[in-house]
């Protein structure tokens, strides 16, 4: 199964073709306000380095939010676009789910450990969603939220909690609290990825979790507003 993955949610800017169970090329920028300008680019690099053209692939997977509400929208646009000039499925790939996934496959999470995958939501909230691990597939322990870090930190429980993520820095220091430990992932595995999308993408595209570029839509949480300047 061959699948076209893009990553827009967050700073990172990014695109990957996977076959099967492995990313074959992978083109990835962490820069703000250059999406827009980027991304086609790096679809047709990673494209080209895997040595196939838009109607050889069996589904997009589109990395679909809580994040950047410009960037979701750059990444939808595009997949929407590619899907109906080629005719292809459209994957639609939670991004704190691909983020927990990416931990789980790198085999840093203990068994009886918890996930959380935070995002920055700008001033002192973040996105989080807590998963937990069954079968080496990341299972959503609830719903992803839009929440203070103080409600966050208030309504944890006993227990080791893997850390992933750009908005770690907010969750620092960690609560002190008996029986309850952080466990920060490194740097470059807390990024969103678009080979994770990928191959979290080909997993859902197996159970049949796709839609139609009309029927595509953004997992936002949070209203966008606009503010016009006097």
């Amino acid at each position: 199964m061959r699948v076209l993955a893009i990553e827009t949610a967050t700073s990172v800017c990014a695109a990957a073709v996977v076959n099967e169970g492995a990313v074959i090329s992978e083109a990835s920028l962490n820069e703000r306000y250059v999406h827009a300008e980027k991304l086609m680019t790096q679809v047709d690099a990673v494209l080209e380095q895997a040595g196939l053209v838009l109607n050889q692939l069996d589904g997009i997977a589109v990395s679909i939010g809580p994040g950047s509400f410009t960037g979701l929208r750059i990444g939808l646009s595009v997949a929407k676009g590619l899907a109906y000039a080629a005719g292809l499925h459209i994957i639609p790939v939670p991004t704190l789910q691909a983020l927990a996934q990416r931990v789980v496959d790198a085999q840093v999470v203990l068994p009886g450990e918890r996930i959380l995958a935070a995002l920055d939501a700008r001033r002192d909230e973040v996105y989080a969603e807590f998963f937990g691990v069954k079968d080496g597939y990341a299972e959503s322990l609830g719903k992803p939220s839009d929440v203070s870090v103080a409600t966050l930190m208030n309504d944890l429980s006993a227990g080791t909690v893997v850390v992933t993520g750009d908005a770690r820095s907010k969750l620092q220091p960690a609560p002190k609290r008996e029986g309850f430990q952080w466990k920060f992932v490194a740097d470059d595995l807390a990024r969103c990825s678009a080979g994770s999308v990928g191959l979290l993408g080909v997993s859902l595209m197996a159970r049949g979790e796709v839609v139609g570029a009309a029927t595509l839509e953004p997992l936002y949480i949070k209203e966008f507003f606009f503010r016009q300047h006097s």
